[in-house]
């Protein structure tokens, strides 16, 4: 038996914060379509206001914080002169396959499956892709599209059954045409600031730091040089990280560790209270460490805090050792210890990958460098610590001395 009310597109559906511009502008567009065909007030939206989730995946140390919304739709299919419509029949090839497509609500009878695409009202025999099924006080009847005007003269309902099953695709898949999956889309949806920076500390962690205009230099002199900057990774793992991607097929994915927390607050602050210049940068900077969602096509920002903030620990920690003098420790080859202060660590690409560089001080002021490819350490500027190596070369860092080792070992 029929129901005698009316029949609504009624659904709340849950995506990324990020969406909220792409969706309003879809969903306004559908509502100026159909206010144009007459159709005011039938479909209706409200978007909640932005909440932040935490969740943590199964390769993290620490959750993640992704900021969501709710969009509601509501619609409803018309009924005149007691007349509903039921749905759409498609015809691949008279009769032999039929796709049923229900109204918002509805249920098609399965006798209408073997649909050979005929018309009950006019009962004229021809080929027909598309047939509807209507109902009116439970006889159901199946009509082609040129008769279906006579049931419903004021309404085109079938478009505003299509754009009703549309935006119901279109939210609930995640889909938005307006969205291009590569770097030039017209839209991108904003980023949890804090997951930026954590991001951006595991990649560098692991793959070092390239910059735009390093890169810029970089193909000046090559070309065919296979350089891009460390920001393009970090935004593509940010999106991983909120679900707007999936993990490629031989993609491993990045480990986010309780180091990439720490360091969160501290850049942060120094963003915030220790970043001086009355440059463009500085002042894009600041308004952007002010927020807590940030537009993703601003990542490369963003992530450049990570690098300066490291640059600042390095210029105070030298700034200790300038009124001391660095002399070459020990000859080529020989064995030597010593109690040490890391002034750098940072990772650096290499013919055989990425190698950690840390740069050292004793307390005579004499500095050490070591390239550290080893998973046992993870010396950080600051660490005050002992070391044992072979004196590998003596070298000239910035004016000062440097004694290079090789097989370092690190303890507390």
């Amino acid at each position: 038996m029929m129901r005698n009310t009316e029949k609504v597109l009624d659904f709340t559906t849950t995506l990324n914060a990020g969406y909220r511009g792409m969706v309003s502008k879809k969903l306004d567009k559908i509502l100026k379509r159909a206010t144009k065909k007459g159709l005011d007030g039938l479909l209706t939206y409200e978007i909640s206001d932005t909440y932040v989730v935490e969740s943590k995946s199964k390769v993290d140390e620490v959750p993640v914080k992704t900021s969501m919304i709710d969009v509601t739709v509501k619609g409803e299919v018309p009924k005149i002169n007691g007349w509903e419509f039921i749905g759409k029949l498609t015809h691949d090839g008279v009769g032999e396959f039929v796709t049923v497509l229900a109204a918002p609500d509805m249920e098609i009878p399965t006798k209408f499956r073997k649909s050979k695409g005929s018309c009950d009202h006019c009962k004229t025999a021809r080929y027909r892709k598309d047939t509807f099924v209507i109902s009116k006080d439970g006889k159901f009847m199946e009509i082609g599209r040129s008769c279906l005007k006579d049931f419903f003269p004021t309404v085109n309902i079938e478009w505003v059954v299509n754009y009703f099953k549309y935006v119901d695709d279109m939210l609930k898949g995640g889909e938005f045409d307006e969205v291009d999956r590569s770097r030039n889309m017209k839209f991108r949806p904003t980023a949890d600031l804090e997951l930026i920076l954590m991001v951006t500390n595991a990649v560098i962690r692991e793959d070092g730091w390239m910059s735009g205009t390093a890169v810029k230099k970089i193909l000046e002199n090559d070309p065919e040089a296979s350089v891009s900057p460390t920001s393009w990774k970090i935004e593509s793992i940010v999106a991983l990280k909120m679900g707007l991607r999936r993990l490629g097929k031989n993609e491993k994915e990045l480990v986010l560790t309780e180091k990439d927390k720490e360091i969160v607050p501290k850049v942060i602050d120094f963003v915030k209270n220790d970043m001086f210049g009355d440059n463009d940068y500085v002042y894009n900077m600041k308004n952007f460490f002010s927020l807590d969602e940030v537009d993703m096509r601003y990542i490369p920002f963003i992530a450049s805090a990570i690098p300066a903030y490291t640059r600042s620990l390095e210029k105070k920690a030298e700034m200790k050792i300038k009124k001391k003098v660095s002399e070459f420790v020990g000859e080529i080859g020989d064995k030597i210890s010593a109690d040490v202060e890391v002034i750098g660590s940072k990772m650096v690409n290499g013919f055989y990958g990425s190698t950690l560089l840390v740069r050292m001080v004793d307390t005579d002021g004499n500095t050490f460098t070591t390239f550290y490819s080893g998973y046992n350490a993870e010396p950080e500027i600051g660490d005050k610590i002992s070391i044992s190596g072979t004196v590998k070369k003596h070298d000239i860092f910035k004016g000062w001395k440097s004694t290079v080792l090789k097989r370092v070992k690190f303890s507390a």
